[in-house]
C-alpha cells in the first residue's frame, strides 16, 4: 500500500468509499485536509483499495475492493500509533473481514440538522456575568482543550483555516468550548466539552453549541453529532438543538499494545 497526502486525492480515490458509512463526513475531513490522519491506497493512477485513518477517533474507513490480509497489514501498521475502530452497521458484510480479536466495541447514534431547522433562540441567553466568543488564535492558544485541538487537526493553522469554535467564558475562565471540523460538502461535524466544573446539568453544553449552531445557520452549514449511545447528556443536547435522522452503528476497537505508542 501507498501512503498520500490530502493533496494527492483524486475523484477516482474518494469514489472509493460509500458516501453513507458510519461517520462518512469524518473520512472525507481527512480527505480533504481538514482533519489529521493517514490515506492508502494501492495505485495512484488506478486506485481499486483506499484506507483512511482519522487519528482522533481512531476510525479506519475501508474503500474499494475488501481484502483480509490488507486490512490486517492496516491494524498492525496503525495500532502502535494510536486506538483502531472499524464501524459498521447491522448486516454488513464488511464484518466478515474484520480483523479477529478486538478489545472494545460500542452502540453508537449518527444525527443531522439542517441549517435553519430548529428554533435555537431559548438557548441563547447566557446567565449574568458569563460571555460567548467567537474563537480566534488568541482564545485557541489558551484554551484548556488546545492538546486536543492539535492532535484532532494536526495545527493551529489548519484549523483556523477549516474549523469554527465557541466558547463560553466566566471570569475570563473557561466554561466550555464548541467547534466543527470542516465544510464537507454543506455540512460540519459538531462536538462540545464542559469543563468539570461546570458539569452536573447546568445546561452550558447546550448553550454554546447553540450558538455554534447559529453560527453554522448564518453560513447556510447543515450540521452533524455523533455519539456514543450511552451517553445521554450529549444526545441529549443533540436532541433539544433540533438533531434528528438518528441512524445506528456499531463499533469495534483494537487499541495499542500497552506501553507502545508511537508517533510519527
Amino acid at each position: 500500500m501507498i501512503e498520500i497526502t490530502p493533496n494527492q486525492v483524486t475523484h477516482a480515490f474518494k469514489s472509493l468509499f460509500d458516501p453513507i458509512m458510519p461517520t462518512a463526513i469524518r473520512c472525507n475531513a481527512v480527505l480533504g485536509g481538514g482533519n489529521a490522519g493517514r490515506i492508502f491506497t494501492d495505485s495512484l493512477e488506478h486506485p481499486r483499495i483506499g484506507y483512511v485513518w482519522e487519528r482522533d477517533d481512531g476510525t479506519l474507513y475501508q474503500g474499494g475492493v475488501k481484502d483480509r490480509q490488507v486490512l490486517q497489514h492496516m491494524l498492525e501498521l496503525l495500532r502502535p500509533q494510536g486506538a483502531v475502530a472499524l464501524g459498521f452497521r447491522d448486516a454488513d458484510p464488511c464484518v466478515d473481514f474484520f480483523p479477529p480479536n478486538p478489545v472494545a466495541g460500542a452502540e453508537c447514534i449518527e444525527l443531522e440538522r439542517p441549517a435553519g431547522g430548529s428554533d435555537l433562540s431559548p438557548f441563547l441567553e447566557l446567565p449574568p456575568g458569563f460571555a460567548v466568543h467567537r474563537m480566534g488564535r488568541a482564545l485557541l492558544e489558551k484554551s484548556p482543550r488546545l492538546d486536543e485541538t492539535l492532535f484532532r487537526y494536526g495545527n493551529l493553522e489548519t484549523y483556523l483555516a477549516t474549523g469554527m469554535d465557541v466558547c463560553i467564558l466566566h471570569g475570563g475562565q473557561f466554561v466550555c468550548e464548541a467547534g466543527a471540523d470542516m465544510d464537507v460538502g454543506g455540512v460540519r461535524e459538531v462536538g462540545v466539552v464542559t469543563e468539570p466544573p461546570y458539569r452536573g446539568g447546568q445546561g452550558f453544553g447546550a448553550l454554546v453549541t447553540a450558538h455554534l449552531l447559529k453560527w453554522c445557520d448564518e453560513l447556510g452549514c447543515s450540521t452533524y453529532w455523533d455519539c456514543v449511545k450511552l451517553n445521554l447528556a450529549s444526545l441529549k443536547i443533540a436532541r433539544k438543538l433540533g438533531f434528528g435522522n438518528e441512524r445506528g452503528y456499531k463499533l469495534l476497537a483494537w487499541f495499542p499494545p500497552q506501553g507502545e505508542i508511537v508517533i510519527r
